[in-house]
């Protein structure tokens, strides 16, 4: 097989493995906890930036849609590893401005190229990566979750070894040696899937027998401890503080509240609300300082998910409720 074959075939495979992993996290695991929309999101980033080699080496007549769509992925995945580290739970508006750059410069690969320009603009793209790993860093060894905490390092580790992968890239030009860097990134792709499989994400075997305690214990941490009340809440910290694995915790609020766990949160928050809007004590209290009290993120999150529960406006449910017990 010659250079070109090999290097196709080892990109190749850790494009196809980062796709396969990306499209789980968006599709299966996003329903079960936000935070896996940024893992599947970082991982879409690498399948972008390593295919970018493809169309560059192997279809030069795509080259500069490839640049383009491999500088988009590269300059996105330090905002999205950030974004992830620091427990984001959904996209919002604010975060836009860290995607500036990776559209941008994607536009600017597509109309120089082919010019030398567009080494420029991927180093520079590569030593951003860099500064938002440190950063990312420094904010995982700031987090007090060791549930989140532990999956997040590894998530940290495989974006590193990427991270490591293309700057080898950068500093050879063999084709041989763009060929050792994509065994590099396949590397720690294939790392992150195993990891994967050691921490439940994957679940083993077809069917699992949920434990009566398991299933008594997640009904107790929302029903008595009301953990859906805390700010940031998401399905890591849960198990964690749980000390169950995340795939059963998962399970146990499906068989009992026939909802994912996004939605059980959502579910018992609103309850919450309802109650407290039918208050007479807390009439004074604003719409949106109750949505706070029961652990929502942000009012917009609070409005979107009450709508959704009710089919209503918190004002339209508070009115309807009141002139049905005048």
């Amino acid at each position: 097989m010659n250079t070109i074959g090999l290097f196709g075939m080892l990109a190749g495979s850790a494009v196809a493995l980062a796709l396969f992993l990306s499209s789980f996290f968006l599709g299966i695991k996003r329903k079960e906890d936000p935070q896996n929309l940024w893992l599947g999101l970082i991982l879409l980033a690498i399948a972008l930036r390593i295919g970018k080699s493809i169309f560059y080496f192997l279809l030069n007549d795509m080259a500069p849609f490839g640049l383009a769509f491999g500088f988009l992925g590269l300059a996105s995945i330090g905002p999205l590893t950030w974004l992830m580290i620091r427990h984001s739970s959904g996209f919002h508006w604010k975060n836009s401005w860290h995607f500036i750059v990776p559209v941008a410069g994607a536009i600017a690969c597509y109309i120089v190229s082919p010019s030398p320009w567009e080494t420029y603009l991927y180093i520079s793209a590569t030593a951003v990566l860099s500064v938002y790993l440190i950063f990312s860093s420094i904010q995982l060894m700031k987090s007090e979750n060791e549930g989140s905490k532990n999956w997040n390092s590894k998530v940290l580790i495989m974006v590193a070894g990427v991270w490591a992968a293309l700057v080898y890239q950068h500093l050879a030009y063999s084709m041989m040696d763009y060929a050792w860097g994509a065994i590099i990134a396949a590397v720690f792709l294939y790392w992150i899937f195993f990891q994967s499989f050691k921490t439940g994400i994957f679940p083993k075997g077809i069917s699992v027998t949920l434990p009566d305690q398991t299933i008594n214990q997640v009904r107790d941490a929302f029903e008595n401890q009301q953990l859906f009340k805390e700010q940031g809440m998401n399905l890591q910290q849960f198990s964690a503080r749980l000390e169950v694995p995340s795939y059963l915790v998962t399970r146990s609020v499906k068989q009992l509240y026939d909802r994912s766990f996004p939605e059980t949160l959502n579910h018992f928050r609103v309850e919450e609300v309802k109650q407290m809007l039918l208050d007479p004590k807390k009439e004074h209290l604003k719409i949106e300082s109750l949505a706070y009290d029961v652990g929502f993120a942000s009012p917009s999150a609070f409005y979107a998910a009450f709508k959704k529960c009710t089919g209503q406006t918190p004002t339209a449910y508070q009115k309807e409720a009141s002139l049905l017990s005048a």
